[in-house]
C-alpha cells in the first residue's frame, strides 16, 4: 500500500472539518488524524478527536522526533504525532488532517512519503456570513476570525507553493468531487493544476483581502 497523507487547510469558517469528514465518508480509505494537545478536555463530545499530553510529555515527544509539526495557540501546544500517522497507516488507511497553513510546510518536510495539501477557500464575505450563522452573537470572536482570515489572504502568494491545489468551497459536493478526483492524479504525478494557476488564485485571494 502506498502511504500518503492529506491536509485540508483554509481560513476559519470555510468548512475545513466538514470537507474532511465528507472526504472520509466518500473515499472510505481515510481516517482523521488526532491532534496532540496540552489543553484540558472540554467535555463537548469531541474530546476523542485529540491526544491529551502534559507539557512535559509534549516536549518529550518533540525531543524524540515524534512531532511532525507543532505550534502554540491560546497558550496551549498542538501538534501532529508521527506515531499517530503510523497507527493509521498500519490499519490500512491514510491520515487526513485539518491544519492551519503554518503546519503544512513542517509536515511536508518531516515526512518521507507524499503529503497532499489542499487549500479550501471562499470569498471573505461568504465566510463572514457563515461565521455569523455558526457563531451568532459572538461578535468579538467573529471580528477576530475575519481579521485573521483577511491577514492570511493578504500573504497568500507567499504561501502558494505549499499547496498542491486551491479548491473553492462554494458548493460542498463540488468541492468534495474536485478533491477526490485530484488525489489519485497528484499521487501519479499528474497534478491537474499548474503552479501558475495556483498563483493566480492566490493573487485573487490577496485582492479579496485588499477590499477588507
Amino acid at each position: 500500500m502506498q502511504r500518503y497523507a492529506v491536509i485540508i487547510a483554509g481560513p476559519s469558517g470555510v468548512g475545513k472539518t466538514t470537507v474532511a469528514d465528507a472526504l472520509i465518508e466518500r473515499l472510505g480509505n481515510l481516517e482523521m488524524s488526532r491532534s496532540a494537545t496540552t489543553r484540558a478536555k472540554r467535555g463537548d463530545g469531541r474530546d476523542d478527536e485529540y491526544i491529551y499530553l502534559t507539557v512535559d510529555e509534549f516536549k518529550s515527544a518533540i525531543a524524540a522526533g515524534d512531532m511532525a509539526e507543532h505550534a502554540e495557540y491560546g497558550g496551549n501546544l498542538y501538534g501532529t504525532r508521527k506515531s499517530e500517522l503510523a497507527r493509521i497507516h498500519k490499519e490500512g488507511k491514510q491520515p487526513i488532517l485539518v491544519l492551519e497553513y503554518n503546519g503544512v510546510k513542517s509536515l511536508k518536510e518531516s515526512l518521507d512519503y507524499p503529503v497532499l495539501a489542499f487549500y479550501v477557500y471562499e470569498s471573505l464575505d461568504a465566510i463572514e456570513a457563515r461565521l455569523r450563522l455558526r457563531d451568532a452573537g459572538k461578535e468579538e470572536a467573529i471580528a477576530r476570525r475575519c481579521a485573521e482570515n483577511a491577514k492570511d489572504y493578504s500573504i497568500m502568494s507567499t504561501l502558494a507553493d505549499r499547496f498542491d491545489a486551491f479548491v473553492e468551497n462554494r458548493d460542498l459536493d463540488t468541492c468534495i468531487e474536485t478533491i477526490s478526483s485530484m488525489i489519485p492524479a497528484i499521487l501519479s504525478g499528474n497534478n491537474p493544476t499548474s503552479a501558475s494557476e495556483r498563483m493566480e488564485i492566490a493573487l485573487r485571494l490577496e485582492g479579496d483581502a485588499a477590499k477588507h
